[in-house]
């Protein structure tokens, strides 16, 4: 339902402007993924749990009943004396009985409490695995989106690129009449058209793919027509790691193992009764159908186990000692992570300065070129070579603003989501 009604919001945003964000993408994403209908299931299952193990407190009502015929019976030795004669009534060989047992707990030691804790534990952890898997896939997300926009600025460098081979050629045809150029010449640039030609069908392929994984990601309608903006980076106030999270669910999930046997050894007291209604009750000389009923408390203690808890409990410590190790491991190659990105980005920031230097001059020497070649002082293989610079110089200027997105990107994605 949230998924219709997600895609019914965004529709009309993109009919309108014809343009979508990361975050659009990545919000899609995460509603149209079968890990979004896991997550609703998994919490609707942490509520049972914690329904079903609150019902241990309450009291345990259970009846039963039985008819029994038995073979022989005790039976008393006959007293000659008239006046003994009924002392001992005959005892019946069929019996019957229906009886209400009653039993409350009165202290359980926390054991329904630890018992509670280490299921909801359990469940988190599930829940834990799969913030892993979305924030997975919004690192595919991000690829995806950020590798969309490399192709676009490289197709529009090579429209460009291609504009400007047309106008030459058109501007040529003068020239060649006239004598002052050869229609090899021409020929060499019509050849490099079709090379640019070709390089704009192979990005052309490559947008369906990208949009197609994009769309069976996010369940949306996107076409390649659709303009993707360049990400706007708001840095997050209190992030962390899902895969930290997760590491930290498992140790509390030890942590609640090692208190579940802290309380069952712990002493257990009990109330209990019982209602019948048969024969015999209690009384088994009275070989009439009647009432019966008995209350009491009883207690258990396990006084001695032979260690047997001790040790299980030091390996649930060990076992915990092992995923802390993990999570100081993880802890250390996330900051790895975070300061080569924080090398990208100060790399590719002063890049774009000496970018923007090398474009301005690689323009003039076109310039220049492009006049020169008109007037057939240099050779359309001169000229294309100047042309080929000036293409890369434009490409690698807008290839590095890219890039500095990407490591920004990617170091707000390495430091995790903010936490809910």
């Amino acid at each position: 339902m949230k998924k219709i009604f997600f895609i019914l919001i965004l529709l009309p945003f993109l009919a309108n402007s014809q343009e979508i964000s990361l975050d659009s993408c990545i919000s899609a994403a995460k509603t149209n993924w079968p890990a979004f209908k896991k997550q609703l299931s998994i919490a609707k299952q942490a509520e049972l749990i914690n329904t079903t193990l609150n019902k241990n407190y309450l009291p345990k009502l259970n009846l039963s009943g039985q008819a029994t015929y038995q073979s022989e019976v005790s039976s008393f030795p006959e007293i000659p004396s008239p006046a003994f004669s009924n002392i001992f009534p005959e005892l019946p060989q069929d019996n019957y009985n229906v009886e209400a047992n009653l039993n409350q707990t009165i202290w359980d030691g926390g054991i329904i409490k630890s018992s509670k804790d280490i299921q909801l534990a359990a469940n988190n952890i599930d829940l834990k695995k799969l913030d892993v898997e979305i924030y997975g896939l919004i690192g595919k997300i991000n690829q995806l989106y950020v590798n969309f926009l490399f192709l676009k600025q490289n197709e529009k460098i090579l429209n460009i690129s291609e504009k400007e081979l047309d106008e030459n050629i058109k501007s040529l045809k003068s020239a060649i009449e006239n004598g002052v150029l050869l229609s090899s010449d021409i020929d060499n640039l019509k050849s490099e058209k079709l090379k640019l030609e070709k390089e704009l069908l192979n990005i052309a392929s490559s947008k369906l793919q990208l949009i197609s994984s994009l769309n069976i990601f996010t369940g949306l309608a996107l076409d390649t027509s659709i303009q993707f903006i360049e990400p706007k980076l708001i840095a997050k106030t209190n992030p962390i790691r899902p895969e930290i999270n997760l590491l930290d669910a498992q140790i509390n999930l030890s942590q609640s193992n090692i208190a579940k046997y802290k309380t069952s050894r712990m002493p257990k007291l009990m109330a209990f009764g019982k209602v019948g209604y048969g024969r015999p009750g209690f009384d088994m000389f009275n070989t009439d159908m009647h009432s019966y009923y008995l209350v009491g408390a009883k207690f258990s203690w396990d006084v001695w186990d032979w260690n047997m808890l001790k040790n299980q409990k030091q390996q649930i410590e060990i076992q915990q000692s092992i995923i802390e190790d993990n999570k100081d491991v993880l802890t250390k190659q996330i900051s790895i992570e975070q300061n080569q990105y924080q090398q990208d980005i100060g790399k590719y920031t002063k890049q774009i300065e000496i970018d923007a230097e090398i474009e301005k001059l690689k323009e003039n020497v076109y310039n220049s070129a492009k006049s020169k070649f008109e007037n057939g002082t240099i050779t359309s293989t001169e000229y294309l070579k100047i042309f080929n610079e000036l293409k890369r110089a434009r490409l690698s200027t807008k290839i590095d603003k890219l890039r500095l997105i990407q490591a920004k990107i990617n170091y707000e994605y390495s430091r995790g989501e903010e936490q809910k």
